[in-house]
């Protein structure tokens, strides 16, 4: 469970035991129970029995605090059942083709080098990964603001005028995989992944040791079905989009993301042309993040669109405005924004909210909302007979099944938990496609 406050979700991978514990135990017992956790001392059973009772206690404060934060039904009815679901997953492990390890690791070092030299070439910059405070001050000189935004969010969503931020997201992209490959032995054949059910503060799930999910999609034929077995990918379609038309009730958004690829009609009517469903993604969720409409029409016009076409597009989505600014309104008065089961995000601090703080209320609502649903149709997928996990993505999910299991099942399973959790308001979209840019099974 989370406390709802962002940083301590960040500082959580650097607390252990011993300080929750702190109001319930002697630290000098505490830190016997340590030593005994980490070999150093004797098995000591009054130490086990006074933590044990210190653990009950602790267990006690927390579904007290859950309860009054309303969390308690998120932590029972979604939370727990996907955590024990991805956890016995995980204990079943994941085949490893030697052989295809064996070839990406000697690629990727290769690659990686190169990438990074011709980066260096290009941009005049030190031969190593960029860090973020390295691409501020860079960027900023140049006129690129920071203020209210991280980097993430300039890379992946303002336009500039070379190609920096997309050879630094290549450059990225490589870095991980290749973090992801070197974490693999080649003596192991089955890899057993530490699962982080509340991965951020939006409750995305992720996998640790190795971070599978970083895989590039052309590296992910290292993992293979199990014999008899096949593996089969599905993914949500226009997953954010869908949500925030169902959330908003935005009768326009509600009829682009009905009607088809709603990120192929952006491009149509500000590019002319499907050719650019890329860039009219990135536009699509910059203004539904909140980049102000200056901002936004300059970055269209830096992708090659038509200002007016541009201006006259977005200004469309009366409702959705609305609903953005009642989404502001009630994180400021409530000091929290969450979904409708728990999940909240928490203001530290008060006073108008920034800009930042508005992108971060819309935020938490919409992907809270699509890690909710994913987690429910995951619950799904568990009662399944003949399919089990492998692989949880953001939006979409790697199995393993049966060869006379019909994988369309849980594409409609999907589908349906994202029609059923909105009643009806949006039929969600979900497909199958492939998982790595080879099939492996």
């Amino acid at each position: 469970m989370s406390s709802g406050v962002k940083g301590d979700r960040e500082k959580r991978e650097k607390i252990d035991i011993s300080s929750a514990l702190q109001d319930f135990a002697d630290s000098e017992v505490i830190k016997s129970y340590i030593d005994i956790f980490q070999k150093k001392s004797p098995i000591d059973e009054v130490i086990l029995q006074t933590i044990g009772e210190a653990l009950f206690n602790l267990s006690v404060k927390t579904e007290l605090v859950a309860k009054d934060n309303n969390e308690w039904e998120r932590y029972t009815t979604v939370e727990r059942p996907v955590a024990d679901y991805l956890i016995s997953s995980a204990a079943a492990g994941i085949a490893i083709d030697t052989t295809r390890l064996r070839i990406h690791k000697e690629n990727i070092e290769f690659d990686y080098y190169m990438a990074l030299k011709q980066f260096s070439a290009k941009y005049d910059v030190p031969l190593e990964l960029p860090s973020n405070d390295d691409i501020i001050r860079r960027l900023e000189p140049m006129g690129y603001d920071f203020l209210g935004v991280d980097v993430e969010y300039v890379l992946n969503f303002v336009p500039m005028n070379d190609n920096f931020a997309i050879d630094l997201l290549r450059l990225r992209k490589i870095a991980k995989s290749r973090s992801v490959l070197n974490a693999i032995p080649l003596s192991q054949k089955r890899i057993y992944p530490i699962v982080d059910c509340f991965g951020s503060i939006t409750s995305r799930i992720y996998f640790k040791d190795p971070s599978l999910q970083n895989l590039a999609k052309h590296h992910r034929d290292i993992l293979v079905p199990d014999e008899g077995r096949a593996f089969s990918y599905v993914d949500y379609e226009q997953y954010e989009a869908g949500i925030m038309a169902a959330l908003s009730g935005d009768e326009k958004l509600l009829e682009l993301y009905a009607d088809g690829d709603l990120y192929k009609q952006v491009a149509n009517d500000i590019f002319e042309g499907e050719g650019r469903r890329k860039e009219a993604k990135r536009l699509f969720l910059s203004y539904a993040y909140g980049m102000k409409n200056r901002h936004l029409i300059d970055a269209a016009f830096g992708y090659g669109a038509d200002r007016r076409a541009t201006k006259t597009f977005f200004k469309q989505f009366c409702k959705f405005e609305e609903w953005k600014i009642s989404v502001h309104d009630s994180f400021g008065t409530d000091q929290r924004i969450g979904t409708v089961l728990g999940n909240y995000l928490k203001r530290d601090r008060t006073g108008p909210l920034t800009d930042k703080e508005k992108r971060s209320a819309v935020s938490q609502l919409v992907q809270g909302t699509a890690s909710l649903i994913f987690k429910k149709s995951l619950m799904k997928l568990r009662d399944e007979a003949g399919a089990g996990l492998k692989v949880p993505m953001h939006d979409a999910v790697l199995f393993e099944h049966s060869l006379e299991f019909n994988p369309q099942v849980v594409s409609d399973l999907f589908s349906s938990t994202m029609t059923e959790h909105f009643s009806g308001k949006i039929i969600g979209k979900a497909s199958l496609s492939p998982f790595s840019s080879k099939l492996n099974s």
